[in-house]
């Protein structure tokens, strides 16, 4: 049934991200997902500019180009897309998710489907829209992940006790990752999000060596922590959350006692109760003011967070 409901969530992602594309039916898979952009300089019209000030013809869309995966990996094949089953005979150092097969995107990895004791790297291509719950979980030997822009998505469990992964970045594109999918993760030290992705229920529970959080993302698009998403991480220091933070769940920072700074943005509205609870001496930059603060609803067991050493209007 959890593949089942996998599948029809990648294949609606998927038709959508075709339809974004212009609904052109006839040009190859590889060209409907937007490419990276040129050095040229943007015309306000939207058309390119060469030195000398003249308007050249519109830019064209650079297709992102094929990855072609490692061998031995079980994949399904469906009409319009396929998926990562199994790891099936790999058993390499280097796994590297192909971005097609038989010409069709790769757009998910099923639940279970890659976890090994031989992996030290795991290369996710731009098709890959989702990947499934305990997907990776329990490679002890993995040390690092490359995620690329076009995930969304990020299941249960999927990263849990990958012991020897050190430092993540997540895209742009990832709208949330799922209760516990990094929780165990003993080595890791440092997370960016380059978007503003919604964090669930112990995401980050109790990665014991985790010392800073950055999002970066400027967008300003709404999203959440969830309850102990970083509990009991005692290594923790700093945070930097971007603006679009709503709220923040119960324990998400209880036991983190070696916090020492937090970056909120005004967009703060609630702080469910113990969240900052069992925490070190706290230094908070807050970018709204001293009125927008008091105007946030903490519940009780958030002292150490509403008495810290606060700048307002930090920005």
């Amino acid at each position: 049934m959890k593949k089942i409901i996998a599948l029809l969530l990648t294949l609606m992602i998927a038709i959508g991200l075709c339809a974004c594309a212009g609904g052109d039916t006839n040009r190859p898979a590889s060209e409907k997902t937007p490419g990276g952009s040129g050095n040229n300089a943007t015309a306000p019209n939207g058309s390119e500019t060469d030195p000398g000030g003249e308007t050249a013809a519109p830019a064209t869309e650079k297709p992102q180009e094929q990855v072609a995966g490692s061998e031995g990996l079980d994949v399904t094949e469906y009409d319009e897309n396929c998926v990562i089953e199994r790891i099936g005979t790999f058993s390499g150092e280097e796994l590297v998710i192909p971005s097609h097969y038989n010409g069709k995107p790769v757009t998910s990895i099923y639940e279970d489907a890659i976890s090994n004791n031989t992996m030290v790297s795991l290369f996710i291509p731009w098709t890959v829209v989702s990947i499934g719950e305990d997907a990776v979980s329990g490679s002890e030997k993995l040390e690092k992940v490359t995620f690329s822009e076009g995930l969304i998505g990020i299941g249960e469990g999927t990263f849990g006790d990958c012991k020897a992964i050190k430092n993540v970045t997540l895209p742009s594109t990832l709208e949330f990752s799922g209760r516990s999918s990094f929780s165990g993760c003993s080595g890791l030290e440092e997370v960016v999000l380059l978007g503003n992705s919604s964090l669930e229920n112990y995401a980050f529970y109790k990665c014991d060596s985790l010392k800073k959080v950055t999002y970066t993302d400027k967008s300003g698009r709404s999203y959440s922590l969830k309850s102990s998403v970083f509990e009991d991480d005692g290594a923790l220091e700093e945070i930097v959350f971007s603006e679009g933070l709503e709220s923040i769940g119960s324990f998400s920072c209880f036991g983190c006692t070696s916090l020492k700074t937090v970056y909120l943005p005004k967009t703060l509205k609630k702080v469910d109760a113990r969240a900052f609870d069992n925490i070190g001496s706290l230094k908070v930059f807050y970018a709204g003011s001293e009125e927008d603060w008091n105007n946030i609803n903490f519940a009780n067991g958030n002292d150490l967070l509403k008495n810290a050493d606060i700048e307002y209007n930090h920005k």
